[in-house]
C-alpha cells in the first residue's frame, strides 16, 4: 500500500512539474513569436487600479528601448530581454512638477519599473513582476498591433503609418491606410474617428514611404530634446509594412528628425484636412 501512494505521488508531482513546464514554454514561446514592440496601456500598479490614469508604455525591440508617460513626465530608456526575464535601465524622464497626487502616482510607478525582473506574456497582456511580487500590468492596445488575418487577406502587401504625440494632458493618435485616416484622442484607443483617405494623398504619402530611411527609423536621433526637460509633447512615427513594424525613437512632436519631416508633415496635413471636413 505505501507502495502504491509513492507511486502516486511520484506521479502527481511529476505531472505538476510537466505542467509548470508546459506553461513556461508557452509562455516564452508566446513571447519569442510576438515579441513586446507595441504601445501598452498600463492599467493596474500593484494592487491599485490605474486605468484610467492614463500611464502607457512602448517597447521597441528592435533597439530595446522603452518610452511611455508616467503620471506627470514622459520617460524612456533601455532594457534587456532573455526569455520572460527583463531588467529596465537606466531610467530617464522629463523635469515637469505636477500635482501631488500625479507625482506620487509616477514616483510608485517609475519605482516598480525599475526593480521589475520577470514577466509572462499572455495574449494581449503582460505582467511585470518584482521576484514573486506583481509590479504591474500593461494591456497593448488594439491598434498597434495589425491584425494577421487583415495582412494575410492582403497579401502581406498592407502598409500603414502610426504617428502618436503625448503630453500630461494631451494626447493623439493617427493612423493611416490606403483608404482609412483613423484619429484618436483617447490614450486607450478605444474612441476612434474614421475618415475616407484621398486617393491622390494616399499616393503622396507612400511615395515618401518608399524612401530607404524608412527601413532604418529605429536608427534615426532626435534633433532636439525639449520634451526631457520642459514637459514639451514628444512624439514617435511607426511604418507598418506587412507584419513588420518599424518604430522611430521618441522625438519632440513639431521637430522631427530631418530625415522624416516630410513624412511627418505629410501625416499631420491629411490628419487636419480629413478631421475638418
Amino acid at each position: 500500500m505505501k507502495l502504491l501512494l509513492s507511486i502516486l505521488t511520484l506521479v502527481t508531482l511529476t505531472g505538476s512539474c510537466n505542467s509548470a513546464k508546459s506553461t513556461l514554454t508557452e509562455q516564452k514561446e508566446n513571447m519569442t513569436q510576438s515579441g513586446l514592440s507595441g504601445t501598452y496601456s498600463i492599467s493596474q500598479l500593484e494592487s491599485k487600479d490605474v486605468s484610467y490614469e492614463g500611464l502607457t508604455i512602448t517597447f521597441n525591440d528592435s533597439i530595446n528601448h522603452a518610452s511611455g508617460f508616467s503620471g506627470c513626465n514622459t520617460f524612456f530608456g533601455n532594457y534587456t530581454l532573455k526569455e520572460n526575464t527583463i531588467k529596465f535601465g537606466p531610467i530617464a524622464s522629463s523635469k515637469k512638477l505636477c500635482e501631488p497626487d500625479f507625482n506620487n502616482l509616477e514616483k510608485d510607478f517609475l519605482k516598480a519599473l525599475n526593480e521589475v525582473s520577470s514577466f509572462i506574456a499572455k495574449n494581449d497582456t503582460l505582467t511585470f513582476y518584482n521576484q514573486s511580487t506583481k509590479a504591474f500590468t500593461a494591456i497593448k492596445n488594439e491598434a498597434s498591433r495589425p491584425s494577421k488575418s487583415d495582412i494575410v487577406k492582403d497579401n502581406y502587401k498592407k502598409i500603414a503609418v502610426i504617428y502618436e504625440s503625448s503630453t500630461r494632458g494631451s494626447f493623439e493618435h493617427i493612423e493611416i491606410s490606403k483608404t482609412q485616416i483613423k484619429f484618436s484622442k483617447d490614450r486607450s484607443l478605444k474612441n476612434m474617428e474614421i475618415y475616407e483617405c484621398n486617393p491622390e494623398d494616399w499616393k503622396a504619402l507612400n511615395e515618401l514611404l518608399s524612401n530607404s530611411v524608412v527601413e532604418n527609423l529605429d536608427l534615426l536621433k532626435a534633433p532636439t530634446d525639449k520634451r526631457l526637460y520642459d514637459g514639451a509633447a514628444h512624439a514617435t512615427l511607426s511604418v507598418i509594412k506587412g507584419d513588420v513594424v518599424m518604430m522611430s525613437p521618441t522625438f519632440d512632436h513639431g521637430t522631427p528628425p530631418k530625415e522624416i519631416e516630410s513624412i511627418v508633415n505629410k501625416i499631420l496635413s491629411m490628419a487636419e484636412i480629413a478631421t475638418k471636413q
